[in-house]
């Protein structure tokens, strides 16, 4: 996220609508999300908060709730943004192998448990979400010493760090398009003592030929949305079809899409996970692909 106001939009939709419209959201435009009991509240640029932009959501809410439902709309400044949103953090088990702690925040561990801690400043990717839950558990088995790794939309930067404390001892690239972002990864690689990551300012949809052709690149991570991962995917397999593709941010009534869009890359669905409404895959070229059973 930018430095500058944003946008909340209170939405009492039912914590039972959450993880689709948080999905149908984040194509709306809407970057970060916090649920209070039966409200979900959504952040925006204050700048890309327009008329349009609210017939959109009044259309996706009353079609996902059935009725027209009237919401509130306030300004958050900066400083105010990232206050709310640390003070709501608490420590987050990936199951018994990783805890996730926000900065400065000190339990206990379990023996030989991997401990990251996080200074979120609103990126996304704190463990919070299912999609980086997702992510998190198929690396803890996929990530090897000598992968060179792309972290695409890296948010806060925890996969990449999770990748180094995995035994990973090769190049990690962390890219975003998000300055606000990039500063916030770079800052918990510090924190984590892994500064040995590259963090770029780069919009992958547009910069990534440069990189993937300087750079042999074994596994990518992508955990993006839908509209994204669209126009990515076919630019990854063209520019490096040798790479293992480990992407999330689709819901379970996306995986046909992805299939399909997979099949026309030349591509194969390799392994499927779930939490929730959420997915996370692993994918890889049809001709190289060592990873199927």
């Amino acid at each position: 996220m930018t430095n500058e106001p944003y946008t909340q939009v209170s939405l009492p939709i039912g914590e039972e609508h959450f993880e689709v419209a948080i999905a149908l959201l984040h194509q709306l435009g809407f970057e970060s999300f916090l649920e209070e009991g039966d409200l979900l509240l959504a952040y925006l640029p204050a700048s890309e908060w327009t008329n349009e932009k609210r017939s959109e959501l009044d259309l996706l809410v009353s079609s996902l709730v059935g009725k027209s439902l009237d919401f509130k709309t306030e300004t958050i400044e900066p400083q105010n943004w990232n206050a709310q949103w640390e003070s709501s953090l608490q420590p987050i088990e990936i199951d018994d192998w990783l805890l996730i702690v926000p900065h400065g925040n000190f339990p206990a561990s379990k023996p030989n448990q991997l401990v990251v801690e996080i200074n979120p400043k609103m990126s996304f990717g704190t463990g919070y979400h299912e999609t980086t839950r997702l992510m998190l558990r198929q690396m803890r088995t996929l990530v090897q010493p000598d992968d060179r790794i792309l972290d695409i939309g890296t948010g806060t930067g925890v996969l990449a760090i999770v990748a180094r404390k995995l035994g990973n001892q090769n190049l990690i690239i962390a890219c975003d398009n998000d300055e606000w972002a990039v500063l916030n990864a770079k800052e918990n690689c510090t924190i984590n003592r892994t500064e040995n990551i590259d963090v770029l300012y780069l919009d992958a949809q547009n910069g990534l030929e440069s990189l993937l052709s300087a750079h042999h690149i074994s596994l990518i991570l992508a955990n993006i949305n839908r509209p994204v991962h669209e126009k990515l995917l076919p630019t990854l397999a063209r520019l490096s079809p040798r790479s293992k593709v480990l992407l999330s941010g689709l819901l379970k009534y996306d995986v046909d899409w992805l299939k399909n869009l997979l099949d026309s890359i030349n591509f194969e669905l390799v392994r499927l996970s779930e939490e929730g409404e959420w997915i996370c895959a692993l994918t890889q070229n049809k001709q190289f692909n060592s990873l199927a059973p």
